[in-house]
């Protein structure tokens, strides 16, 4: 029981001073800071490499499916009027699209995951710092009541749970003189003040109701997720910012080139029924989403004004002290733009027009989404084959009663928006070196060099005798004519992305490279936090663990060393009863 001078005595006669924990606080806080950080490496990594599971998968099947359907339309070049290669060709596109729909489900599946791993977190975070908070207050009393002496149980079970706290979230600890402790998250946000705590929570994003965020029960307007970046939590959250969002990005800027230069080739054909091509795909538009704590009126909306301009970025365009501003937003750094905004002057930069309306007030954001929905959206909007835009949308031909050596080249569409283009034009030489179209006017006349009009570019090359007349018309009709087959066919390896130097199937390789590359990087640094775990862990077990065979051994020498006084003892009683013995004979 304990004496006057907090003093123990067990018996009569062995007095105890006190009892003291075998620990070393500098191994114990390496511990917990290679527990968090492991914790965060182990969550990202099950994502990324599911991720590239996803992406290797599906987008390796959308890499053939790209392939067969750019075979589709050569196919369709060698018969363009067969209905069964135009059939074969809308499968493809449908398989295309499938392919897209897919890697982008499988992605916002795991953004769904995501979201109950943060739920789950808090939950036990909540309960662990509860606890904390608790065997704080019993340590503080149990301190004063034993004159001092540390309450080495409580104290364990506290230890105990700060070790599981730092596997799930990055902590720091402060001492106080009373025993209890101070636990931190985040850059400094309290989570346990000695006996009291600050519950967690999980808000809806400001942009996006369906991503949670991590914030304080009493502030959850201002989330703290960019503040915590270790821990399962951590993890999670930078599985969803560095893993998950930007390859729906990626996947999804894929989508929109792939869609928009096929749509724009389309466009420039003619179909069965002598009409210009119509869109082939569908695809959502550009997301521009309002911040839930915005104030004023204003809206707005986005548009893609240049595909080969087009990032895999997201950005936040900001309304502060009169004027808009806009930034990258993984990065927040600032992105060059130039407009106002207005429909006569649409905000643009990095291939988007950006258009607002109604009455911003001063904070007013809106994440502006380029991407992110592309991928799942498309779809294939011809279901007629006859409406496949297989030949060209103009003819061109020389008239009969040239004299000269001239020729026409057949035509390209270069504005299939253009009102005249199917409208009939002649080119007339009135001399060898000068020409007139429809009669008006008189253009100089160089070999080769291009003629644009109405949306249509020819060239005519050689020498032109005066009276020579080419014309340039529609193309209804033209039913064998392949040449909108054979360009559609030849934008596999066309330039559409990164200002025309990136084909579609050059920029798929290049994401499922990517994605495979971080999941290795992510692989390695998980390999190597583990090591340092384990060699934190040795370094506290060897101060405060118990090694078994240790004690086990110590047991042996011990109970020799009693057997051997025994033994001792034996031989001492002998010799004396011996001696005793020869005393009383003499």
């Amino acid at each position: 029981m304990p004496q006057a001078n907090g003093s123990f005595m067990i018996g009569a006669g062995v007095e105890i001073a006190g009892i003291t924990r075998a620990v070393n606080q500098v191994a114990n806080n390496q511990l917990i800071s290679s527990q968090s950080v492991l914790g965060q490496l182990n969550s990202l990594q099950g994502y990324t490499n599911q991720i590239d599971n996803v992406v290797g998968t599906t987008a390796g099947g959308l890499t053939t499916a790209l392939q067969n359907y750019y075979s589709a339309w050569s196919t369709l070049a060698t018969d363009p009027t067969s209905t069964a290669s135009r059939q074969a060709l809308i499968g493809a596109a449908q398989a295309v699209a499938t392919s897209f729909q897919t890697t982008s489900g499988q992605l916002q599946g795991l953004n769904t995951s995501i979201n109950s791993g943060i739920t789950a977190d808090v939950t036990q975070i909540n309960s662990l710092s509860s606890s904390i908070a608790s065997l704080n207050q019993q340590i503080s009393a149990a301190t004063a009541g034993q004159g001092g002496q540390a309450p080495n149980a409580l104290l364990d079970q506290r230890d105990a749970a700060l070790s599981s706290l730092s596997q799930l979230v990055g902590v720091s600890t402060t001492n106080n003189s009373d025993g209890s402790v101070n636990v931190y998250i985040g850059n400094g946000q309290p989570l346990v003040l000695d006996s009291s705590t600050t519950q967690l929570t999980t808000v809806a994003n400001q942009f996006n109701a369906t991503q949670l965020e991590v914030s304080t029960a009493t502030n959850g307007n201002n989330p703290i997720s960019s503040q915590i970046t270790s821990g399962d939590l951590g993890g999670l959250l930078a599985a969803r910012s560095q893993a998950v969002d930007p390859t729906l990005n990626q996947i999804g800027q894929i989508a929109t080139a792939f869609a928009s230069s096929a749509n724009a080739q389309q466009n420039q054909g003619m179909d069965l029924n002598g009409q210009l091509g119509a869109n082939l795909f569908s695809i959502g538009s550009p997301q521009a989403i309002a911040s839930s704590n915005n104030t004023g009126t204003a809206s707005a909306s986005v548009g893609i004004s240049n595909v080969g301009a087009l990032t895999s970025n997201d950005y936040v365009l900001s309304y502060t002290g009169g004027a808009y501003s806009l930034t990258n937003a993984a990065t927040g750094a600032a992105v060059p733009f130039t407009g106002t905004g207005s429909s006569a002057s649409p905000i643009t930069a990095d291939g988007l027009s950006i258009t607002l309306s109604g009455a911003p007030a001063n904070g007013d954001q809106f994440l502006i989404q380029p991407t992110v929905a592309a991928a799942g959206s498309i779809g294939v909007a011809l279901t007629n084959p006859s409406q496949i835009a297989a030949a060209g949308a103009v003819q061109t031909s020389a008239g009969d009663t040239n004299t000269g050596s001239a020729t026409i080249s057949s035509g390209t569409v270069v504005d299939a928006t253009n009102p005249n283009l199917l409208a009939t034009t002649t080119i007339q030489f009135t001399s060898p070196t000068t020409y007139s179209i429809n009669g008006a006017g008189s253009y100089a006349y160089t070999s080769g060099s291009n003629i644009t009009l109405n949306g249509w570019q020819v060239q005519i090359s050689g020498t032109p005798a005066a009276g020579d007349n080419f014309t340039v018309q529609s193309n209804a009709g033209g039913t064998g004519d392949n040449r909108n087959a054979l360009a559609s066919a030849a934008e596999q390896t066309l330039g559409v992305l990164s200002n025309g130097t990136v084909s579609i199937n050059g920029a798929t390789s290049a994401l499922v490279t990517s994605v495979g590359s971080l999941a290795q990087q992510v692989n390695t640094a998980q390999t190597a936090q583990t090591a340092v775990n384990t060699q934190a862990t040795a370094n506290v077990q060897s101060i405060s663990g118990v090694d078994l065979n240790e004690e086990a051994a110590n047991l042996v020498q011990l109970q020799q060393a009693y057997q051997a006084s025994a033994q001792a003892f034996q031989i001492g009683n002998s010799t004396f009863t011996t001696f005793m013995q020869a005393v009383n004979a003499g």
